[in-house]
């Protein structure tokens, strides 16, 4: 059987430029990759440790109800460690916190939503129990 190499989502955004500055500025994350040229991307890879997100201009091509809601109940885990500290660095650099630490499921987690109206939480790592 073929082993899985992890997830990255694709997001659609609707202004590339402003999307990039907000998860490179306020969330940290890395400019991985662009297409076709940096000055007018259409697509971006971005990351942050282990976690990975494709970003993709949403040229609203598509007629298909699934895609006018995109992100419509998703929610994007990303485990990391010291949640506090993660929590502060966004916090003081105005990321959307959609809602401040709390214990969920034998976890801290806490979530902000990114300008395209998706949805992370971050979370302490699974397995850990209360």
């Amino acid at each position: 059987m073929a082993a899985l190499q992890g997830i990255i989502p694709l997001i659609q955004v609707g202004n590339m430029r402003e999307s990039l500055d907000y998860y490179c500025e306020v969330l940290g994350f890395a400019l991985e990759e662009v297409w076709p040229e940096a000055e007018d991307p259409r697509w971006a890879r971005v990351s942050r440790g282990g976690a990975q997100f494709l970003l993709t201009m949403d040229l609203g091509t598509s007629d298909r109800p699934f895609i006018a809601e995109k992100g419509n109940g998703v929610v994007f885990y990303i485990p990391c460690e010291d949640l506090g500290a993660l929590y502060e660095e966004f916090s003081s650099k105005g990321a959307i916190i959609v809602q401040e630490p709390v214990p969920f499921g034998g976890r801290w987690q806490f979530t902000v939503a990114d300008i395209n109206g998706y949805v992370l939480t971050f979370s302490e790592p699974f397995g850990r129990a209360e």
